[in-house]
């Protein structure tokens, strides 16, 4: 078996942060340039503690050339929807202060400034993650004068849910389930598959050129089919990483991802970044071998996530 694809694969390291935007420790950092030229960049990681941040000088506002995610999210792998954290965060021009208690979702249009990010009350770690529509980091920063109260920017901040298409799609693998909260159950596609998803396209992000998932897994099997591989017209990224804090560099669980109509084989155990930088690159399924403690997963996408199609092992689109 060759290893056409293992450039592909990138492990998640400490590091490379910008010391203006985020602390350096329990953050990992990537950009195009990193990602095979994957057209964004991101960056995701854990706080453990009440702190400030993007920027870490509250006297501080950023502001970015291109749209950008910034998404709260808990660790608690019974309910993906507790946070237990609340999170202030300031966007506009005007300062327009937001508190957020619930896994959500920052909408950041680009050029509009933004921050700083506090978070104050924290019963446990949460994850941070921003995703970057564009393939590296640009900021400028301003003098923050003036908090305030109001509902201008109201629409900016989501609570994680699960848009309408991204259901459908999945529905047609299988006879999935979903709460009124809008948090899926992936199981029957695969014995594998996430026990809480919820998944998020750009109708719901007012827009924002980018589909993400959050996902939280804890049984073994696969998460597809073994017969076929998964292409689709989108770039994009997966993401998996562990819920321990204290650990970051242990998933927590041993997965198998399947790559190109090879079928070449990588095991992962450890957090790991799958790049696919263009359309149509066959890949799964994923099998998970091992599981410890549960772990979470990311998919990241321009645009709408299809889900689009199988092809057969040994053939090449």
């Amino acid at each position: 078996m060759g290893y056409k694809f293992r450039n592909l694969i990138k492990p998640l390291r400490e590091g490379g942060v910008p010391v203006e935007l985020l602390p350096r420790e329990k953050f990992f950092w990537m950009e195009s340039k990193d990602l095979e030229g994957y057209p964004g960049h991101f960056y995701i990681g854990y706080i453990i503690e009440p702190r400030t941040l993007h920027p870490i000088d509250e006297k501080l506002a950023v502001k970015h050339p291109y749209d950008e995610l910034l998404i709260f999210a808990g660790t608690n792998s019974e309910d993906i929807l507790d946070l237990g954290a609340e999170v202030s965060a300031v966007i506009g021009e005007e300062g327009e202060e937001h508190v957020i208690t619930e896994p959500s979702v920052l909408i950041v249009p680009k050029n509009v400034p933004h921050g700083p990010i506090k978070i104050g009350k924290i019963k446990r770690p949460i994850i941070h993650v921003a995703l970057c529509d564009a393939p590296e980091y640009r900021a400028e920063f301003k003098k923050r004068d003036i908090r305030m109260q109001g509902t201008k920017y109201s629409k900016l901040v989501k609570r994680l849910t699960t848009s309408k298409t991204a259901y459908e799609g999945y529905l047609k693998e299988g006879p999935i389930t979903i709460d009124e909260r809008g948090v899926m159950d992936l199981r029957a596609i695969g014995p594998g598959e996430a026990y809480q998803i919820v998944q998020m396209h750009p109708e719901d992000l007012e827009g924002v050129n980018i589909s993400f998932s959050w996902e939280f897994f804890k049984t073994t099997g696969v998460w597809m089919s073994t017969k076929l591989a998964h292409v689709h017209p989108e770039p994009e990224l997966l993401i998996a990483i562990g819920l321990d804090p204290n650990n970051i560099y242990n998933l927590g669980a041993s997965i198998e991802f399947w790559f190109g109509s090879e079928r070449e084989v990588y095991v992962i155990d450890k957090p790991v970044a799958i790049t696919i930088p263009r359309p149509w690159i066959p890949h799964t399924p994923v099998v998970t071998q091992r599981v410890d403690r549960p772990f979470a997963f990311m998919l990241i996408c321009p645009g709408r996530y299809t889900r689009a199609g199988y092809v057969e092992t040994g053939w090449d689109v």
